[in-house]
């Protein structure tokens, strides 16, 4: 790619709170004139400030997920379509800007192996379109699917040095930080926290942003705590480790008061994964601090003995047994469409009781075989599997112990979301998508740590 300019970190944030006063101003309503006129001064600047720092716009890109939705338009069409979203606008532009990008480079750029895996499911997931019962809807699961693609593309080739690398990790943290206060924000106004956290005991549904509900903001949480506490112990900075301690600790109080009970579930998967390689003689303070403040949280909690009942009693809940029926139904889609599936987003058009809204199969592995056939499930486990290899053959071939540790944090991450997607439809989630893929840019972007000096891919 062409040599692309380093920014100031501060001219990131300058554009970041821009991007907040926009989404306040918008939510007082009187605004709305000023917001439009704002916003599309700030896209024209956007798009002509990209091409010289495109790392701006991946900035703006994942924080525009946390801005939600517009409120003001909605996609029509068969089915339910979601409305659409600050990143829905931002999700053209940063494919544009990468094209042009690829387009004028002039310097060799390679990408990992696993993208030869990872475009042929990306060509065999469109090809569902022509199975689909609603084509508009298999479109739009497609595009998610494809967001990861874009994201972790324009990640790994514009992430030139230390420095961006290490403030994205940092952006990563903080960004789960300021969604947990989001959702504190929430439960405030249903009547304030006593008040709306009896609410969420009755009905947890109701922690629900503009583009998300209880669960599918549980699984941001599960991928980003394991790369807290590895950045935790990383870091030499005071002040970034009361900042991680700080972001881990809210964290935790968000995905509790979620009541996921697959996300904690798949939380402490990834975080017993982590801690099998981490702890030892020389950070077993830090580590027993670290456990002693989120566990103070967790007991504190007046939800803990209610997520602790949900599951305990799982069996018995009405989801999780319209979860087992479903799974049936989906296993015997595959069985009648073995090759091609019945298209994706499309399950609910096969299940023994149309289902017209989205359903999932709520597990990867089983929806991708009923959706995209053996072909497409297989590509996935392939790409899958590469990741986690190449991740963990790099891990052990590590020498700096703690630039180990984060390695191993970032693979723990990404097995607690591949645990989660067992549970939950979160690949299904463009924003998970767009997050999720960008830890995977990140996670092969590591050895950038070891300098502060450029280097090629």
């Amino acid at each position: 790619m062409q040599e692309m300019k380093s920014i100031s970190f501060n001219r990131i944030l300058y554009l970041l709170l821009f991007e907040g006063l926009l989404m306040i101003l918008f939510f007082t309503y009187g605004y709305l004139p000023l917001v439009v006129v704002l916003s599309a001064a700030f896209l024209i600047g956007l798009i002509v400030y990209s091409f010289d720092y495109p790392l701006l716009l991946l900035y703006v890109f994942i924080f525009s997920i946390l801005v939600g939705s517009l409120g003001i338009f909605k996609v029509t069409g068969s089915g339910k379509a979601p409305p659409i979203l600050i990143v829905d606008l931002l999700f053209p532009i940063v494919i544009s800007i990468l094209l042009v990008l690829l387009l004028i480079s002039k310097e060799k750029f390679e990408l990992p192996s696993f993208i030869f895996f990872w475009l042929p499911f990306v060509i065999w997931g469109l090809l569902s379109f022509i199975v689909s019962v609603d084509k508009l809807r298999a479109l739009l699961i497609w595009r998610n699917y494809f967001a990861g693609l874009i994201t972790f593309t324009f990640a790994f080739l514009i992430i030139k040095n230390k420095f961006e690398l290490e403030k994205l990790i940092f952006a990563v943290i903080l960004w789960a930080a300021i969604l947990s206060v989001i959702e504190f924000y929430i439960i405030y106004n249903l009547g304030g926290f006593s008040v709306g956290i009896i609410g969420v005991f009755f009905r947890k549904n109701l922690i629900a942003t503009s583009w998300g509900k209880s669960n599918y903001l549980a699984t941001f949480y599960v991928i980003i705590l394991p790369i807290t506490l590895g950045y935790f112990l990383y870091t030499n900075s005071k002040k970034k480790k009361i900042f991680s301690i700080f972001s881990a600790v809210v964290i935790v109080t968000a995905l509790i008061l979620t009541l996921s009970r697959g996300g904690i579930l798949s939380l402490l998967v990834a975080v017993i994964f982590f801690l099998s390689q981490i702890v030892k003689p020389k950070n077993f303070i830090s580590i027993v601090i670290s456990i002693l403040a989120l566990g103070i949280i967790i007991f504190l909690n007046p939800l803990t003995s209610v997520l602790i009942d949900r599951m305990l009693t799982f069996e018995r809940s009405f989801s999780y047994m319209t979860r087992i029926n479903f799974y049936e139904d989906v296993w015997k889609m595959f069985l009648d469409n073995p090759v091609f599936g019945v298209g994706l987003g499309n399950l609910g058009y096969h299940s023994k009781f149309i289902i017209s809204t989205h359903a999932s199969a709520h597990n990867i592995l089983l929806g991708l075989l009923g959706e995209t056939g053996i072909i497409g499930a297989l590509l996935f486990i392939a790409l899958i599997g590469r990741i986690i290899y190449d991740l963990f053959m790099q891990y052990r071939n590590e020498e700096i112990e703690k630039l180990r540790i984060l390695r191993w944090a970032f693979l723990s991450s990404l097995f607690g979301g591949l645990v989660h997607s067992m549970m939950e439809p979160n690949f299904e989630g463009f924003q998970f998508s767009i997050i999720y893929w960008l830890i995977v840019a990140l996670s092969y972007k590591l050895y950038l740590l070891k300098t502060s000096l450029n280097r090629p891919n």
